[in-house]
């Protein structure tokens, strides 16, 4: 079944949805259905005269007719009702380029390459000799913003003094130590690509923020919104922070991610002021990514909290991820931990952090790429990763790196001390594995421990019991 025979029988149940009208009308224009496609983009008018994506979908089916005016007239009227509509301008360049007016199909590439510098049109490229990369080299410096009206002049000093509102601007001047933007070199040094395994949390971060940037249209048809919350948890040194870090690399949109010292204040009522202006930060900013790692120190379980402060700051946490006095859409907030039966709760309702995802030690694929990395450009000889594969079932990636650099410094010892280079031998990385005690071992009893607390279900501990009582992991448990 083609994808338009399938929005066709969607359209079925749902004839005025104007998502799925226009994705079948795009879906028409691809397969050119074009009398098909101007009917249902006509359809969509008719729920939405002022359907901006409806009038270029018609402009575009008169453009592959041959009817350049036409086209071009529709284009005009959707820049006058969207100024910065990047397709509009993307359009008329194809119309002035056909008509032989390079000039004005090149000033409307350009202004289309300004306003997405996402966009890309590969064949129209070629044909104007420029790239969507040129275009935005080009773009000009912004003016200078003008003075601001309401200056008051010196001698009302003391008077605005005494009619300020002391709620009206945050506490301090907050900007976020973390917060990288798209298009900034720095948030791409990590990406999902370095990290393994953890599929199921990588689609789950695709699903919630990724697509519905790149199919909004789809998203809309199916009723979900872009956003939501996701805690991930686990043993220490299992790759949380990591996969937190791959996250900027990885999405395209604003990523911020949140240190403890910027939250916490000593004076009282600063640090739930705090919280609140980090995620106003994020709502300002949306579609953006707010990361939350150790989240067990800011929601904490307040049956275990005797100090008003710190119930207040999970009281303030609670009601940031309401978004009750403002709109959280388009904000993705993930929050890590390794103590998820420290945390309140409340924080597990639907609509807050409603997806657990656990991030267990690495099995013996996972263990196999990092300990290829950590081999790479180290003297060892004899190298036998197999073995030490066998050797290190629930280590976690960090008691993995602790033992290459174990065994790199007890290397290096015996070098100094003969005179001459040791190289690090599979009998001393074995050796030095089986001394270290994988530090998952303390957590995971920890873990069983509050399981057997915990009274009724609860979706953390049931994955963890499944976890443990899988064939390859049973001797994990003790």
């Amino acid at each position: 079944m083609s994808k338009s025979s399938a929005l066709r029988d969607a359209l079925k149940q749902s004839p005025n949805n104007l998502s799925l009208l226009l994705l079948y009308g795009r879906a028409c224009l691809e397969e050119l259905h074009l009398d098909e496609a101007r009917e249902v983009f006509a359809r969509a008018l008719d729920v939405d005269p002022d359907q901006t994506d409806a009038q270029l979908g018609i402009a575009k089916v008169l453009f592959l007719e041959g009817n350049n005016s036409g086209a071009a007239v529709r284009a005009e009227r959707v820049i006058f009702l969207e100024p910065n509509n990047a397709q509009a301008h993307l359009l008329l360049s194809r119309v002035y380029l056909s008509e032989g007016d390079r000039a004005k199909a090149l000033d409307h590439f350009d202004r289309a390459a300004q306003i997405d510098g996402t966009m890309s049109d590969p064949a129209l490229e070629r044909e104007l000799g420029r790239t969507t990369r040129d275009a935005r080299k080009t773009a000009p410096a912004p003016a200078p913003e003008p003075a601001s009206q309401e200056t008051q002049p010196a001698g009302n000093a003391d008077q605005d003094e005494f009619f300020d509102d002391p709620f009206d601007e945050p506490p301090f001047d907050w900007r976020p130590e973390t917060f990288y933007a798209p298009g900034d070199p720095e948030r791409n040094r990590v990406t999902f690509a370095d990290v393994g395994g953890m599929e199921e949390l990588k689609e789950e971060i695709r699903l919630k923020i990724t697509y519905p940037l790149q199919f909004p249209d789809l998203y809309k048809a199916y009723g979900r919104k872009t956003g939501g919350g996701i805690l991930i948890y686990g043993p220490p040194g299992c790759g949380k922070t990591l996969i937190l870090r791959a996250v900027a690399g990885e999405v395209p949109c604003n990523y911020l991610a949140v240190g403890l010292h910027e939250i916490f204040d000593p004076y009282f009522g600063s640090t739930e002021r705090n919280l609140h202006q980090i995620f106003e930060t994020a709502r300002a900013n949306a579609p953006c990514v707010l990361v939350f790692d150790d989240l067990d120190s800011l929601a904490q379980d307040r049956r275990q909290i005797r100090e008003s402060q710190m119930r207040n700051l999970v009281n303030q946490f609670l009601h940031e991820m309401d978004g009750i006095r403002s709109d959280n859409q388009r904000i993705l907030v993930i929050g890590a931990t390794n103590q998820p039966w420290a945390l309140d709760p409340a924080f597990r309702r639907p609509g807050r952090f409603d997806q657990a995802i656990f991030v267990p030690p690495p099995d013996a694929p996972a263990r196999a790429q990092i300990i290829e990395l950590l081999a790479k450009d180290k003297p060892i000889a004899d190298f036998d990763a197999a073995a030490l594969i066998e050797a290190t079932n629930g280590f976690s990636g960090a008691d993995l790196k602790w033992v290459f650099d174990r065994a790199a410094e007890l290397a290096l010892s015996a070098a100094i001390h003969t005179g001459h280079p040791v190289p690090i031998t599979l009998e001393l990385l074995l050796a030095v594995a089986k001394a270290h005690t994988p530090t998952t071992q303390t957590w995971f009893e920890g873990m069983h421990t509050h399981a057997q607390k915990q009274d009724g279900p609860d979706s953390i501990f049931n994955d963890m019991r499944k976890f443990l009582n899988a064939p390859s992991n049973s001797k994990k448990e003790r």
